[in-house]
């Protein structure tokens, strides 16, 4: 299900979004309240995870329904987290104070999201 792509536009978004939550505006305060969305969505899929597991094992759903209710949960997830750090990348780079060095790296992460996410 969670592929090598997928586990580093994980950490790819946990990482724009930390650099981007540094703030103390209302754009952090968006951000901090995307990042707890996301967790508890994930929170959401991991209980779904074990809820659709324990319907197989119990024979009322097949191992590949259950298989793409859960697909498409961690899709879901990945692309509201894909979007979250879009968001955030591009509130930090609106601010005029982001040294150099910070703003390619911030570019270099949208570049690596949008490849891993199409």
């Amino acid at each position: 299900m969670f592929t090598p792509r997928r586990t580093l536009a994980s950490l790819l978004i946990v990482g724009a979004l930390g650099f981007a939550a540094c703030g103390g505006d209302s754009d952090s305060e968006k951000l901090q309240q995307d990042a707890q969305e996301l967790q508890e969505q994930g929170q959401q899929l991991q209980e779904d995870a074990q809820k659709a597991a324990q319907e197989v094992q119990d024979g009322t759903k097949s191992a590949e329904e259950a298989a793409n209710e859960i697909q498409q949960g961690a899709e879901d997830l990945q692309e509201n987290a894909t979007d979250a750090a879009s968001d955030a990348i591009e509130n930090v780079q609106d601010d005029a104070n982001v040294p150099d060095e910070a703003q390619e790296a911030l570019d270099q992460v949208q570049q690596d999201l949008e490849n891993v996410n199409p």
